[in-house]
């Protein structure tokens, strides 16, 4: 016999059997049970009626074949059998293997009280027919599945081979002694990640065939990178599901570690719903420090200390990467390591945004690799390898000292977009050998040699760790300055911070935008203020014109209503911009925004603040209004300013050359009117062409084709 726990304040939507937090009048199972032909369910209490919601063993593609995540982690199907007339106190005897819930309701209708409560984890029962064991969670098979059998000795035998290991028994497991003849000190891990354990999921499956290889290997650790569960149900369901992992992966018997993956935060419900740094430790079973989620495990027969980064702060304003005390304490924890050692990297994201196609910038992923190319670089330190998945693919990337290693999803899942560029994500079916995929990363200290040896979905790999040559960085400076169509941020960097404020301007930089773009209003008190709309409503908790408060009213609004993450933001002054590009290199377009409200005077204030500033020869002026845009050109002659416009205009090259213009800036849908060649007529009258607002990476290839000196986009890094 088996309780079922109920949770007070649900009830059943009957259209799919989803549970809605917003009845007094139920109690119900949040956690799926798993039935079995014959299986039994009875009311233990009197004074109450109760019903089964039918889950079968369907499964619904969408969830394996595309980016989709069940928003209760239930890879069941709902069969609708539950109706308002269907609650009773007739015991419930199940024909056909399946997944339930059960709703409970008081007899006379009332609301449930605390009394209620007080017993609700015994008031229904569910009496197996057969075997207790099974009922036990959801326990992995003892056997493995038959398309899997001939994998196992597969892999087996090659991690054996690769090992040289000897002296199996006759249950051809590998005995200690065996273990123990491995004088070439080869270390062997199994590494796998993102699980995304769901109900009716392959996770069972997974944890039999890692159970099987293991006896027959002997694997020194078991490393789990991350993303153990989608995070999207109740605090209490998801530390059961991950405990059913850890303990599956434990029964193994030997050391299991994990690193922490950005769902295994548990916010993907909500952010009340999500885990404190203490609960993470404890559910996830983390070593190390307090109040941290970073650690390092030494393996002295190995001369190895191995390194367990996070890297997602749901709460921070960029979500990937590092701290700045994280890259601290990873300096510490490599100094500190006896000379000789070797340093195993494990982390759930990858250090670059390049290797993930999900993060825009990875925080201090540079700065983190510049930490371990310095120790790698040292005679006494070697970094063996960086281990990362989150990606959902294969990939190695070659362009540090040392690999950067990604790999694939246990998740049985099949899908090619939203992968990094180079990945390898592999085809995928259940009930076959590619339902799974996991790796024994063999490390072969003596040949400088990493293999990979790939169970289910792929293929092995094998990539060498001595040490070479490092290239990332150059890389990525020859990719910015090689950019023959340069990258101005729009507003800054306004797609991930509050447009037209200092953190967006900042990003720009960050995520290597060539200049910024920005607009330029006054305020009641004849301050130029940086902002888009004449209004600030858009943009603030405020209402009402610009030009209606002074710069010191204008400060009390906060100008950020779209990234909770960055908090309270002011408005900058103009002034306060230039002080931060200053330190930069970065090109300034700037757009006076006096084509709706004529501000006097505006030009004046804008000249002299530049010159003020010593940055007359990095700005660019622009406008809507080109009376303006002629003023600038008479008061200062050496201004560079471009005619902005957003409707065709004949001639916009002679134009430009006729009224002093050093560039037009055209739309994104000027660059589409039929039989024009604007770049080439400009580019022949030695006029810039600056194209806005440029977001799709189609249309900002097309503009590259075209020839455009500088797209304004919302989205630097896509340049």
């Amino acid at each position: 016999m088996k309780y079922l726990e109920l949770t007070g304040g649900y009830r059943t939507a009957l259209a799919d059997g989803t549970l809605v937090a917003d009845s007094p009048k139920h109690m119900a199972t949040e956690e799926f049970y798993r039935a079995y032909p014959g299986d039994r369910l009875r009311l233990c209490e009197e004074g109450y009626l109760f019903a089964p919601a039918v889950f079968s063993m369907e499964r619904d593609p969408v969830y394996l074949y595309s980016y989709a995540y069940q928003p209760e982690e239930n890879w069941s199907h709902y069969t609708g059998n539950l109706t308002p007339e269907g609650y009773g106190r007739e015991d419930y005897v199940f024909a056909e293997e399946c997944w339930f819930r059960v709703c409970v309701r008081r007899k006379d209708g009332g609301d449930i009280t605390e009394a209620d409560l007080g017993c609700a984890d015994t008031l229904v029962a569910l009496d197996t027919a057969g075997e207790e064991s099974k009922h036990a969670g959801m326990p992995a098979p003892e056997a493995p599945k038959p398309w899997f059998r001939q994998e196992i000795e597969i892999t087996a035998d090659t991690v054996n081979r690769l090992t040289e290991a000897v002296g199996c028994d006759a249950a051809g497991e590998v005995t200690v002694g065996a273990i123990n003849k491995n004088k070439r000190g080869i270390m062997k891990l199994c590494v796998l990640t993102d699980t995304h354990y769901t109900v009716n999921g392959t996770w069972e499956d997974t944890a039999c065939n890692i159970s099987s290889v293991a006896r027959r290997v002997g694997y020194d650790a078991i490393i789990h990178l991350g993303d153990l569960t989608d995070g999207m149900v109740s605090k209490k369901v998801t530390e059961k599901y991950a405990g059913r992992i850890l303990d599956d992966l434990e029964s193994c018997g030997v050391p299991v570690y994990v690193t922490i993956g950005n769902h295994d935060s548990n916010y993907f419900r909500n952010r009340d719903n999500a885990y404190t740094v203490e609960e993470m430790q404890r559910i996830y079973r983390l070593g190390g420090e307090e109040e941290r989620l970073d650690y390092y495990v030494d393996v002295p027969e190995f001369s190895v200390r191995m390194i367990f980064l996070s890297s997602f702060d749901d709460r921070a304003c960029i979500r990937y990467g590092y701290t700045e005390e994280q890259t601290e304490w990873l300096e510490s924890v490599l100094s500190a390591a006896e000379p000789g050692t070797r340093f195993l990297i494990f982390s759930h994201d990858a250090p670059l945004a390049k290797l993930d196609y999900w993060s825009f910038h990875v925080q201090n992923g540079q700065k983190l690799l510049d930490v371990l190319e310095k120790y790698n670089s040292l005679e006494q330190y070697q970094i063996v390898g960086f281990f990362y998945g989150h990606t959902h693919a294969d990939y190695i990337f070659g362009e540090c000292s040392f690999p950067v290693v990604s790999v694939g999803c246990a998740k049985l899942e099949y899908f090619t977009d939203k992968k990094p560029y180079g990945a390898a994500a592999w085809p995928r079916m259940a009930d076959t050998v590619t339902q799974d995929l996991w790796d024994s990363v063999v490390i072969d200290f003596e040949r400088q040699k990493i293999s990979l040896v790939r169970f289910g979905a792929g293929n092995d790999r094998e990539v060498s760790f001595a040490k070479k040559e490092s290239i990332y960085r150059n890389v990525e400076i020859l990719r910015r300055t090689g950019r023959t169509t340069k990258v101005w941020a729009h507003r800054g960097a306004s797609a991930h911070a509050p447009e037209n404020t200092l953190p967006a301007f900042e990003l720009a930089q960050v995520l290597g935008a060539d200049g910024i773009e920005l607009d330029v209003q006054l305020s009641r008190d004849g301050v130029p203020v940086v902002i888009h709309d004449e209004r600030i409503d858009r943009v603030s908790d405020g209402t009402g014109n610009v030009r209606d408060y002074t710069l010191r009213e204008l400060r009390r609004f906060n100008m950020n209503r779209k990234f909770p993450a960055y908090g309270e933001v002011v408005i900058p002054t103009l002034s306060e911009v230039y002080d931060l590009v200053k330190r930069t290199d970065l090109a300034i377009n700037l757009e006076l925004k006096n084509s709706v409200v004529f501000y006097e005077g505006m030009e004046e204030l804008v000249l002299e603040l530049a010159r003020e500033k010593g940055l007359e020869d990095r700005v660019i002026y622009s406008s809507f209004n080109h009376y303006s845009m002629r003023k600038m050109k008479k008061l200062k002659p050496s201004a560079r300013v471009a005619f902005l416009c957003s409707d065709g205009i004949l001639d916009g090259a002679g134009y430009a050359v006729r009224n002093g213009a050093y560039a037009l800036h055209p739309s994104l849908k000027n660059m589409e009117y039929p039989g024009l060649d604007l770049v080439r007529e400009c580019h022949d009258r030695n006029i810039k062409v600056h194209v806005w607002t440029v977001n799709e990476e189609r249309d900002l290839e097309r503009m590259k084709s075209a020839g455009v000196d500088a797209v304004i986009t919302n989205y630097v890094e896509r340049g």
